[in-house]
């Protein structure tokens, strides 16, 4: 899980959470995502996200997550919208009414309606799902594994929305490997997802850059003694 007293991190990699009870259930159309809530209106929107993502993961020749259950459920931390739980083939995400309250906690998500941030926490989330296999040669690969996530949650985004995500980069501002790390993750997660989209972009191929970091030869995180 990851702690910080930074208050805007919202998307949380793992964490513990309660069961949902009494959850309509629903294998999606891809056959590889099983959504559950107890508010069957919910399910067609987590459908489309998981399939968003997957052709997402598709398009730039990336490996898909392992069968995978998302369920909408409540979420403790107040600065979690979604949840990764690593190893365990499970997600869980706020609904959209619990995102709209939250909405002080969404930093640079803020002004994304909560039915379209909703689907985009899916996508986000089923990005780390897709990165659980994935080497990772020091203690932690959190910061590479956001980087991961977080480019695919933003290239989901529609243009308009991602606008609202990401400031605009200046051509001679070329974000360095160094810009991504836990610290800024941690400290500051604003600026990290907007390290992000200006270091991605900046690599020329999103695909081949994305691919990169799934197979572990990009690797943004460190050993600390």
């Amino acid at each position: 899980m990851i702690r910080t007293h930074a208050r805007r991190l919202i998307l949380c990699l793992v964490g513990l959470c309660p069961t949902v009870s009494g959850a309509e259930t629903r294998m999606c159309e891809n056959e590889l995502v099983t959504v559950e809530s107890a508010d069957a209106s919910h399910l067609d929107a987590m459908c489309n996200a998981s399939d968003r993502a997957l052709t997402l993961l598709q398009s730039c020749d990336l490996a898909p997550p392992d069968p995978v259950t998302v369920s909408v459920a409540e979420i403790e931390q107040p600065t979690c919208l979604g949840l990764f739980h690593c190893g365990e083939a499970r997600i869980e995400v706020l609904s959209p009414a619990l995102i709209a309250e939250r909405r002080t906690e969404t930093g640079v998500f803020k002004d994304i309606p909560p039915s379209r941030l909703f689907q985009s926490v899916i996508v986000h989330e089923l990005s780390h799902a897709a990165m659980d296999n994935t080497p990772c040669p020091v203690d932690s690969c959190v910061a590479t594994s956001e980087y991961f996530a977080y480019t695919l949650q933003l290239l989901d985004l529609s243009k308009e929305d991602r606008n609202t995500v990401v400031a605009t980069q200046p051509p001679d501002n070329r974000v360095t490997h160094d810009q991504i790390n836990s610290m800024i993750l941690f400290m500051a997660p604003d600026i990290f997802v907007q390290n992000v989209w200006g270091h991605v972009t900046g690599r020329g191929d999103i695909c081949a850059q994305l691919r990169a970091v799934q197979d572990g030869i990009v690797v943004f995180d460190r050993f600390h003694p």
